[in-house]
Order: C-alpha cells, then structure tokens, then sequence
C-alpha cells in the first residue's frame, strides 16, 4: 500500500468517526433552538415538543417581582394588590369587594344618604359580615335601612351573609408597569417562519403549536388548563393547532378558532419562497421575567402586513404559566399581558384593521379592546393601536351571572356637624375565606360639611321694562 492510499484511508476512517459527531453536534443546536423537532400537520401548520427555555437573569434582566412590598432588586415591580381580585378598599378600583358611597358636601341638619356595595368576585361562595359605625357628627334616622340591623347602643349598622360566587371573565387595561419587549432572536431563539420556508412555504397564515405538557408546563384561561399553545404568524395565540387566517374579527366571535389572544391580530405575510423574507417571529419559555413563574412569551418582530410590506409591528404576548393562583388569587386561571415596542405607522394600521382581545374557547366570553375592520364588518371601530412602550394587562375577573354575587345596602342619616368640619365613616367587611386579602376589607367616604350658597340667575329678559 502507498503512502498516498495509506493516508486517504486514514483521512475517510477520521471523516466516518467525525460525521455522526458533527451530526449531533447539529441537531442539539437545532434543538437549542427550538424548531428541529417541528412536524408538519398540514399545510401552513406545525407541531413541536421543543420549547426553547431562556432565562434573562444571565442576560442582565431581574424578575418583576409580584410581591405586594416592592422588591428593592426588582427592575421591574407590580404592587400585589392591584393584581388580586375585588382589591380591597381602593375606591378607583372598579372590582373592589366593598364601596361606600354618598354625598361629597352637605349643609349642617342634612339629610346624607349613604350606599354599601359588597362583592364576590372569588370563584367560591363566601360569608361575609357587615359593620359600619357612626360617627358622632351622624344620627341615624330610624327605619331608613334595607337589610341592615341598627344597634343604638354601639351606632353599629351590620348585616351577615352569603355571596354566591360571579362570573369568570377578562379585562383588559393598561398597566402602570412596562414590560419588557424581548427580541428572541438576541436569545438564540428560532425565527418560526425559517421550517415553513425550508419546507417550500411561504411564512404566510402559518401556525406552531407548542406542547407545554410534555415540558411540565400548563396555562389556565376562562378557568380550563390548556396544555398547548398555538403561535400564529397573524400576531395571535390560539388554544388549539388549527391555521388562522388575516381576516381579523371582533371578539368574541363564534367563528374564531377557541382561546384567542389575539395580541395584534391582522393580515401578516413575512415571505420567503414566493417573496423575499421580511420580518420574524419567535416563541420561547423564559425565566426570570416574573418572580416565581415561568412565562409562555411569544413574539413578532418587524411582521409587515400581507398587501403592505412597509407597515410593520414589533408586539409580543406574555402568559403566566401553571395557572394555579399564581397571583394569590381565586379562580385558578393565568394572567396574560400584551406588549407594544412599535407600530410604523398607526393610522395605516387602523386603515388596513386590526384587532387586540381575547375570547374563550366557544366564542362566547370576552372582550375586545381595540378594534378595525379590514374586510366590510359591520362592527364599527374602537379603539386606537397603543403606543410604543405600552403594557396591557389581561386581568381575569369575575362578573354576575345567574348568581346573586353583590349586595347593596343603603341608610339615612342626619348631619350634626359644624362648617367646617369632614365626616369620615368607613364601612367594613371581613370574610370566612383564608385568603388574607378578603379577610379585612373597607371603604371610607369622606363628607365635607360647608354652607351651600345658591346664585340666582336670571333670564336674559328678566328685569327689561
């Protein structure tokens, strides 16, 4: 054998040890990135196992805390009682379990009317009971309450009972703190559009679904687990693996594929095989967002329209995962947030239409927060595509349905007071439940006791000869 045969035989054994190395070297970076395990289930559709997990705290990022103190290491810190349902004695709080209402000002020897409104905004029937007490500078006039029991030996209003349980639903609202806008891609994150285009697809009405299950993970929205998520290309999540199309519509909609969240919901075409690629999108569980949680976070960046290439959006959507009352709260169910970096250009936006919502699984609940038709529907608009650093809080709730959920109470009473004095009374609840934040909850109302002065007016033809 020749020196050169010897060599090249030496140089194929060494190719033959290195190839299947270099094989799986490839295919964990394939599966690092989050797409190699993807299976084609129809056209336009996908399905993966594969879950790139990130966590941002070895990029420099540290969690929001959810805690109801501040966290003096959090860049990013939400106050817990805003988040917990009927939040407590807050009066701009619109599901708070108790409000106390009446006049602001009154004269001395008025008469104040005064309304109590206690709420059950928790998934299970809770005992309440009832207290208010009289001030001084208040006399009670007798017989001028419904349901209430007045003690005149304590000036004591009280009333003890059972609130059934309401209505679970969604609100939608901005919120005080910015998350994050996390570019993926900067993770190591697939763009999902790069399997559709290496399978001869364009990256148009396409959908990936991922199996949080297999990887230990669920989400709970309008009270039932999912254990998979579908990312479409349309700028929305959808609770199943079916393809979604750009004809955006009103939410909720029975026509609409079950659970949406639809983030940015419009007509995206991002190319690829029939037109060049333009713009991506992403999906990654990341870690150390929020405090304690793990977060679905999927992702659409630059994603231009399909018959408007130049008009693009950077928006992302976020979802609690194990919803289990991660935010100390009843029912079970996740918490998901909407979230904007840019918007070329919003009134072209509005032109070619867009929805932002969410709806359940039969298209029945939900709500729809901002809203253009691109296609004739009778639904005339709402709304306006938020601004570049907006949050929005998809907060889950509970409203009255068949159930007797709220009570409202309401009593007379006279002002003994001097000008100028304040009137403070404040009602209170407190609960059988164990959760701490329903166990105390009050609402104080402050009346101001000032003279009224009344000017006349007169008509423009009073006092003419």
């Amino acid at each position: 054998m020749t020196k050169q045969r010897s060599n090249r035989l030496i140089f194929f054994l060494l190719i033959s040890l290195l190839l299947p190395a270099l094989f799986l070297l490839s295919d964990a970076a394939a599966d690092e990135n989050g797409f190699s395990d993807m299976v084609a289930t129809g056209i336009g559709q996908r399905y993966t196992e594969t879950i790139p997990v990130i966590d941002i705290r070895n990029f420099g990022y540290q969690p929001m805390s959810l805690a109801s103190e501040p966290s003096h290491n959090s860049q990013f810190t939400i106050d817990h009682s805003q988040l917990i349902q009927g939040g407590g004695s807050d009066p701009n709080n619109p599901y708070a379990v108790i409000r106390k209402t009446a006049p602001t000002f009154l004269h001395p020897g008025a008469m104040a009317r005064y309304e109590i409104s206690l709420a059950n905004y928790e998934s299970v029937t809770h005992t309440y009971r009832l207290t208010d007490t009289l001030p001084p500078q208040l006399t009670y006039v007798p017989d001028s309450t419904n349901d209430l029991v007045y003690d005149p030996a304590t000036r004591t209003l009280a009333w003890q009972g059972e609130l059934s349980p309401g209505h679970l639903e969604y609100v939608i609202e901005e919120n005080s703190i910015t998350l994050p806008y996390l570019d993926l891609a900067d993770f190591g994150a697939a763009n999902l559009c790069d399997d559709f285009i290496a399978g001869g697809e364009d990256c148009d009405d396409v959908t990936v679904t991922f199996n949080l299950g297999v990887n230990g993970y669920s989400t709970n929205l309008y009270g039932e687990v999912l254990s998979q998520l579908a990312v479409s290309s349309n700028g929305l999540i959808v609770g199943n693996d079916v393809g979604v199309n750009g004809h955006n519509q009103w939410l909720p909609d029975a026509a609409t594929p079950g659970f949406v969240l639809a983030g940015l919901w419009r007509d995206v075409a991002m190319g690829g095989v029939n037109s060049a690629p333009n713009g991506r999108f992403h999906a990654a569980i990341i870690s150390g967002l929020v405090a304690g949680h793990d977060v679905f976070y999927a992702q659409w960046h630059d994603a231009p329209y399909a018959n408007a290439p130049d008009l693009t959006a950077r928006h992302a959507i976020a979802v609690l995962l194990n919803g289990d009352g991660s935010m100390a709260e009843q029912p079970p169910t996740a918490h998901a947030f909407f979230i904007y970096d840019n918007i070329s250009d919003p009134a072209q936006m509005v032109a070619q239409g867009y929805t932002i919502g969410i709806a359940d699984k039969l298209g029945v609940r939900g709500v729809t927060y901002a809203y253009a038709t691109c296609c004739n529907d009778p639904q005339p608009p709402q709304g306006y595509p938020p601004t570049a650093g907006t949050t929005l809080h998809l907060r889950p709730v509970l409203f009255a349905g068949a159930n007797d959920y709220r009570r409202t109470f309401s009593y007379e009473a006279v002002v003994n007071a001097q000008v100028p004095e304040t009137i403070a009374s404040t009602a209170v609840a407190a609960s059988s439940s164990d959760d701490p934040a329903l166990a105390h909850v009050w609402s104080t109302h402050y009346l101001y006791v000032r003279l009224q002065t009344y000017l006349p007016f007169l008509r423009h033809d009073e006092g003419q000869p």
